[in-house]
């Protein structure tokens, strides 16, 4: 889903909103008092706990996702891999996808596809063993 599903009907904005206001937070959330305890009331698994956590995760799901909808793929705030080079630079890979010569001294394969995801898998947290870079 690219969006919420608001215009399908699905949703309104008292579906996560007190329209009359709340003394907890400055968002006028209806459920928590962040913005990641709203979120994780009906994305269940994302909530964790995980052996090892993306910290953005438990802070804000608004850090990579706009709770709002967008075009971009998965509600995203912005595109791959740029989504992951806003906080992780030069971490065992080429600083941009254009790096070419950091890409062949390293033996990278970051260009594949053009996505951190593709090898990646579980931004949001893991509990396997190798979990700790997020592939597992």
């Amino acid at each position: 889903m690219a969006h919420m599903p608001v215009r399908e009907g699905k949703m309104s904005c008292s579906s996560c909103h007190n329209p009359h206001g709340s003394i907890s937070n400055v968002k006028n959330l209806k459920t928590g008092s962040s913005v990641a305890e709203l979120c994780t009331s009906c994305h269940t698994e994302m909530r964790g706990p995980m052996l090892f956590e993306h910290a953005p995760v438990r802070e804000n799901c608004a850090t990579c996702h706009d709770p709002h909808g967008s075009s971009n793929d998965r509600m995203l705030v912005v595109r791959m891999p740029m989504l992951c080079q806003r906080c992780h630079i030069a971490s065992k890979h080429p600083a941009t996808l254009y790096d070419k010569d950091q890409i062949t001294t390293n033996k990278s394969n970051r260009m594949f596809g053009r996505s951190c995801v593709n090898c990646h898998s579980n931004v949001h947290g893991s509990n396997h063993p190798s979990g700790q870079f997020f592939m597992r």
